[in-house]
């Protein structure tokens, strides 16, 4: 697997420059280790805490703020210029990173919202449900959206850079959600997609697995990209949302897997898309689109059943 950071020991030194000594130098061996993948563990979490005051819900609070400028400093803006980072709490006890992705030369809808970033991270991860959300700027009406899909999204603590904490209901009020449609399923906590694909190829079994857990409850088109380079493989599941305009393709999603673990996109050597046969919504043309753009890479098509 490759490394998250790309950050030198100095750069990651100015991100976290604000923090206390000793907080300072354990986050840094953290972030530094080889295993790192833009997540902390539990124990990681408490070993920070325990350099704050009081460890309570105030602590973690301030740590996930504190976090901000760390997963700031992983921002791809060439477009914007506008550098966006987002750290969540799962209710594991476990702390993720996420940050905006823009693509030049693409449309802007193509564009990875930080707080998409951080989310997709957290599933990847197996985390089922969000406590805390701390973003570097308020969130726009797109990821408010996005967030809404959420298991128990109205109780979300949200932390904005010098601003009180509010609960997510606060900032989305009158919400649309998939209980107006009659769905009862959510972002990261849905059932499996029952669809098999005819192949002994053991990468795209990995991304049929990956398909297996891609959310889609409005169109029922499951599908999954798998990414692969020379330094790991790389797997995005599609993430379906009730207002449709915000979903996030499954491509998006393996980018920010791959980003997010420091590898580059022009490395990418092979990419595997499994969508469900006859599906109402299907990923290949953007994928194949996006992805010749921004990698030169072709994309292998297995229709699932």
């Amino acid at each position: 697997m490759a490394h998250f950071s790309k950050l030198s020991s100095e750069q990651l030194t100015s991100c976290i420059a604000h923090l206390s000594t000793p907080l300072r130098e354990q986050l840094t061996q953290f972030v530094l280790a080889a295993d790192f993948e833009a997540c902390l563990s539990k124990s990681q979490v408490d070993a920070l805490l325990s350099h704050y005051p009081d460890n309570d819900t105030s602590a973690k609070h301030q740590l996930c703020r504190d976090l901000i400028p760390l997963a700031q400093s992983y921002s791809k803006a060439p477009i914007s210029s506008f550098y966006v980072g987002a750290v969540a709490m799962g209710e594991s006890g476990r702390i993720y990173f996420g940050a905006n992705m823009e693509f030049k030369g693409m449309t802007l809808a193509q564009t990875v919202h930080a707080e998409q970033s951080v989310i997709t991270n957290a599933w990847r991860h197996n985390e089922t449900k969000l406590v805390m959300l701390a973003v570097s700027a308020p969130p726009c009406g797109h990821c408010r959206q996005f967030i809404n899909e959420l298991n128990g999204a109205s109780d979300i603590d949200v932390l904005i850079t010098e601003q009180p904490t509010t609960r997510f209901a606060d900032i989305l009020p009158m919400a649309f959600g998939p209980s107006d449609l009659g769905i009862s399923d959510r972002l990261m906590n849905s059932p499996l997609n029952a669809i098999s694909v005819e192949s002994d190829d053991q990468f795209v079994k990995q991304t049929l697995q990956a398909a297996q857990q891609s959310y889609s409850p409005f169109s029922h088109s499951p599908s999954a990209i798998g990414l692969k380079t020379s330094q790991g493989t790389y797997f995005g599941r599609y993430a379906e949302n009730c207002a449709y305009n915000p979903s996030l393709s499954p491509l998006q999603g393996a980018l920010i897997a791959l980003h997010l673990c420091g590898d580059d996109v022009t490395a990418i050597e092979r990419a595997v898309l499994v969508e469900h046969q006859g599906s109402r919504v299907s990923q290949q043309k953007t994928t194949a689109q996006l992805l010749n753009l921004i990698a030169g890479a072709s994309l292998e098509t297995h229709l699932a059943k």
